[in-house]
């Protein structure tokens, strides 16, 4: 699996006349390697799809038992600088050969390609600017280039290995919704909510949480990202709940927002918006779709209902070993989605300092339409569920 994945990565470098890459993110890291551990570098000389992996002692051995098939370098005293300039000395004298992008017949005189004197090393646009700085000045002789859109590119269309375990991230998250409906009432704080969601995800297989829990009561669920309080719930509240968990190094995402007590007409009515979009946004769902055109759909939607104004951030984004990631439904983003990319769906709107709703999916784009990841329930089902039960598709909590 990992070695395939090395394979397309060096296809799509190639393409742009790259020689060696140079890879810290700890995601891409465990992509393209399968190591799980902390402070490391993977690099690779394309000419010859040979990899390494830089680290310190802490991780020598694991890296000998999770990547067997890369080429261990150890960095020890020298640091992390000398240790990437050893290894690009190492494949140099492979890699600079004149003519090593001699069967690449892709703008070859053009203007501004690549200078062939020198050795051209893909980096992502997250590397740290110090390390770049010490790069740049220790590797007179090359040229590095950000290359993200390549090193990133693969993420976006999940395997079945990976969809497995984004089902599974995503049905703790569903059980822990399920659970934590008996715990709303009014007179609870949200840090108490928050902490019972992460101790359940926890009891339940997850490794931590995806990113911080958003629990927000009352005025506070108005801002899409709240942090959360020691504010307790009160008779007449929304709180709208954001979560999820990471389970083998996927993530899982979902929002939730029900009422505590009886909610009021405008309450209802917001909800209702939000989710008609969120389900007329869905629909729209499937291979060959501009990820700009969905998002635009559901802001005009939510426009034509008189709340344009309180939209204001993106439909969705793409969810894997990251919480956020490429695609996204944004009026930015052109990408044109494919089979078995995920993607979330999560239309809100906001009053400000009064209340705000948002309902969140995570979707599978297929060939001829989505499935949601699948889930116990869905709070615009009517059906009851212990001490909770929908009135006009608004989960009340009594």
């Amino acid at each position: 699996m990992f070695e395939r994945r090395r394979d397309y990565l060096c296809e799509r470098l190639r393409e742009k006349r790259v020689d060696v890459v140079l890879i810290d993110n700890p995601s891409n890291l465990y992509y393209y390697t399968g190591f799980t551990g902390g402070e490391a570098f993977f690099m690779m000389a394309l000419s010859e799809k040979k990899g390494y992996i830089i680290t310190d002692s802490r991780y020598y051995e694991q890296v000998e038992k999770e990547c067997p098939d890369l080429t261990l370098v150890k960095w020890e005293n020298k640091g992390s600088t000398e240790a990437i300039k050893e290894v690009i000395q190492e494949v140099e004298s492979v890699s600079r050969r004149r003519d090593r992008f001699s069967d690449i017949d892709n703008e070859s005189k053009e203007d501004g390609r690549p200078d062939p004197s020198k050795l051209q090393i893909a980096i992502e646009n997250r590397l740290n600017l110090e390390l770049y700085l010490r790069l740049c000045k220790r590797l007179e002789h090359c040229e590095m280039r950000i290359c993200s859109d390549a090193i990133d590119g693969g993420r976006m269309v999940k395997d079945e290995t990976e969809l497995e375990k984004l089902q599974k991230a995503e049905a703790i998250g569903d059980a822990a919704f399920t659970h934590i409906l008996d715990v709303l009432k009014p007179g609870i704080a949200e840090t108490e909510i928050a902490l019972e969601l992460e101790y359940f995800m926890k009891k339940q297989g997850a490794s931590k949480l995806s990113f911080d829990t958003i629990i927000a009561g009352g005025p506070n669920s108005s801002m899409p990202h709240a942090q959360v309080t020691d504010r307790k719930l009160r008779q007449g509240d929304f709180v709208t709940m954001d979560f999820g968990c990471i389970y083998q190094g996927y993530c899982s995402d979902m929002t939730r927002t029900v009422a505590i007590g009886e909610p009021s007409d405008e309450m209802r009515k917001v909800y209702q918006i939000v989710l008609d979009v969120n389900q007329r946004a869905m629909e729209q769902i499937a291979e060959g779709k501009k990820c700009s055109d969905i998002d635009a759909l559901a802001r005009d939607y939510i426009k034509e209902q008189g709340y344009g104004e309180y939209f204001g951030h993106g439909l969705g984004h793409g969810v894997g070993l990251d919480i956020h990631e490429e695609p996204r439904f944004s009026p930015k983003c052109d990408v044109i989605t494919k089979e078995n990319m995920v993607i979330t769906v999560e239309p809100g709107i906001y009053l400000p300092g009064r209340f705000g709703v948002r309902i969140e999916d995570l979707v599978v784009v297929k060939k001829n339409g989505y499935e949601v990841i699948k889930i116990k329930q869905r709070v615009d089902h009517h059906i009851g569920i212990r001490h909770a039960f929908f009135y006009k598709r608004v989960l009340t909590i009594r």
